[in-house]
């Protein structure tokens, strides 16, 4: 019996020395998880900014999980105040370039460990393993999904069509070539809006019209626009404007993919051009119908785009024929110069 009370007093003894060991032990933590994702950065930035992309990278879908507030400080960084089972947690996301036009992306978070946590990570398990292992997880789903967007697409060139009249509304827009996917997903249920309010049907898919492209600069300028069946008047202080394009011969092609594979398009088109002694014609604008795009299709694998560039057959420079000289005329031109006469 007393052996029994030894052993229940050595337990509680050891029990209680453990208690004091994790409740005097520093709570605090830092956990940091780096990855390098295989894209530039401007394209990581703008993936993990997208709120509606936060579900496919989330790591914590089975848990008790809310997001409190969120926080772009800079291009780089994204602040999360999270509600993680009841524990308010900070999260950060940033991404950095690397000299090798990849990406270093990195999960952090700080905070206080509660007793059970303290306890957890004395046995190896608790806070730091499980951010640790959820950091990874993001991470690995960041790079999967963007490397898979990025490289999944294809080009077909579809020839010589002939495009009749078009009438439609449209909204000018400036912005970078980067851009233009954001622009298309914010503005275009504005220009489906105002159809829809005044009960004017559209005639076919929405599409871009080009005005300009200064790609030194980085700078284009473009109509975002939807077809409708016949011309529409906007009032004068509108920010939609009508537009007509008359019947223009064209090349087309289609472009399954992110935008970023457009210099790929235009190589095949202008390869199709020099085959069939074609070149571009000023009279008309370049256009891009939109047949899947970012304003119905998160993911870019699965944008289709039709681009039309407006062309005419390749003006033939006739060669100039020289007049046969009379070698006669010449050489009594010459004695009479000689002699004076």
């Amino acid at each position: 019996m007393k052996i029994a009370k030894y052993i229940f007093l050595l337990l509680l003894l050891i029990s209680g020395t453990i208690s004091v060991f994790i409740a005097t032990k520093d709570g605090s933590y830092f956990i940091q998880k780096r990855k390098i994702i295989d894209v530039s950065k401007d394209l990581v930035y703008k993936y993990v900014a997208d709120k509606s992309n936060w579900d496919s990278i989330n790591p914590w879908k089975s848990d008790s999980f809310k997001i409190i507030n969120r926080e772009n400080t800079d291009t780089e960084t994204i602040t999360y105040t999270v509600l993680l089972n009841e524990v308010e947690n900070e999260l950060k996301l940033e991404v950095r370039d690397t000299l090798n036009k990849k990406t270093v992306a990195i999960w952090s978070t700080k905070g206080k460990q509660s007793f059970k946590d303290k306890l957890l990570s004395v046995i190896g398990r608790g806070t730091k393993n499980d951010f640790e292992d959820r950091f990874e997880e993001a991470l690995t789903a960041i790079n999967n999904t963007l490397t898979r967007e990025i490289n999944t697409f294809s080009v077909e060139v579809n020839g010589f069509v002939k495009r009749d009249t078009i009438y439609y509304i449209q909204r000018p827009i400036v912005s970078k070539l980067e851009e233009i996917p954001n622009k298309i997903k914010t503005n275009l249920p504005q220009l489906q809006h105002i159809l829809s309010s005044t009960g004017t049907p559209s005639n076919g898919n929405p599409f871009i019209v080009y005005h300009s492209k200064d790609t030194l600069n980085n700078k284009y300028t473009y109509s975002l626009a939807i077809p409708v069946k016949s011309k529409i008047y906007t009032t004068a202080d509108s920010d939609i404007l009508t537009g007509q394009i008359n019947p223009s011969s064209t090349i087309k092609a289609t472009l399954t993919g992110n935008y970023h594979h457009k210099p790929q398009v235009y190589e095949q088109l202008k390869a199709y051009m020099v085959k069939n002694k074609l070149e571009i014609s000023d009279k008309f604008k370049e256009i891009e119908v939109l047949l899947k795009s970012s304003a119905t299709d998160k993911l870019a694998s699965k944008w289709v785009t039709e681009i039309y560039l407006p062309v005419r057959p390749k003006a033939v420079t006739k060669p100039v024929v020289a007049k046969p000289i009379n070698s006669d005329s010449i050489t009594k031109a010459i004695i009479k110069d000689v002699l004076g006469k």
